[in-house]
């Protein structure tokens, strides 16, 4: 799994200029307000935690990422919530010294894509079968039984650039690889690029990623409300 180190000095000017509403996704994350434990895997900068502290709802928050540029400014937007922990860590050797009610991953290490009527297909940052199975198998140990997994629903990736808040332009490109997708960010001050990423993502159809889901206990549940932001797996 690729780290955000690039990224991480403009990503929440990236982020917070219109390419995530974190509130929203904060008030989606309340239809589970009996979870008293939570997990986000690939926090970021805390964006969405910092919502979810705010609300005074859950017991105990915990955010985990690779990226330790990324983690060092959510310890600083969250220093004041006591009951908000974050730790650096890669999935693929997670460990945490409890179990949670809920853990999600909205743009973080999975997500789903939905494409107009197309049936969602997974994305992830781990690049590799065995990665994804490793990062399953460590995630599930950490996750109560009947313990809820939200992946968020995220429309189909494209090609643009649009003006961010400082002024600046960013800018992402798509392009097709063996197992997935290859994704280039800039963010550009007029010819001059002051940020360059590049991620490679693998993808699984939605078949794949059940079975994948299923093999380390994880069931789908279809939403028997109008969330349209996470797809949620049941631990068995």
């Amino acid at each position: 799994m690729s780290s955000y180190t690039p990224m991480s000095h403009y990503y929440d000017t990236i982020m917070t200029s219109g390419y995530y509403n974190y509130e929203i996704i904060a008030n989606s994350i309340l239809n589970y307000m009996s979870a008293r434990k939570i997990l986000e895997i690939g926090c970021g900068t805390g964006l969405i935690l910092e919502k979810l502290a705010h609300m005074q709802v859950f017991d105990t928050i915990v955010g985990v990422d690779l990226t330790e540029e990324m983690l060092a400014i959510a310890e600083k937007r969250l220093h004041l919530f006591s009951h908000v922990k974050l730790s650096l860590q890669n999935i693929i050797d997670l460990s945490l010294p409890e179990e949670y009610d809920l853990a999600f991953s909205y743009g973080g290490v999975w997500y789903f894509v939905i494409d107009g009527d197309r049936e969602p297909f997974l994305v992830s940052h781990l690049v590799s079968d065995v990665d994804n199975h490793q990062g399953f198998a460590r995630l599930t140990k950490h996750i109560r039984p009947q313990g809820k997994l939200l992946l968020g629903i995220q429309g189909p990736h494209f090609d643009y650039n649009k003006v961010v808040s400082n002024g600046m332009v960013y800018s992402q490109k798509i392009s097709p690889s063996q197992r997935g997708f290859i994704k280039d960010y800039y963010l550009l001050n007029g010819s001059e690029i002051m940020m360059q990423q590049t991620l490679h993502y693998s993808t699984y159809s939605f078949a794949e990623a059940q079975e994948l889901l299923e093999t380390y206990g994880f069931k789908y549940k279809p939403a028997e409300t109008t969330n349209k932001l996470f797809l949620e797996f049941e631990k068995l």
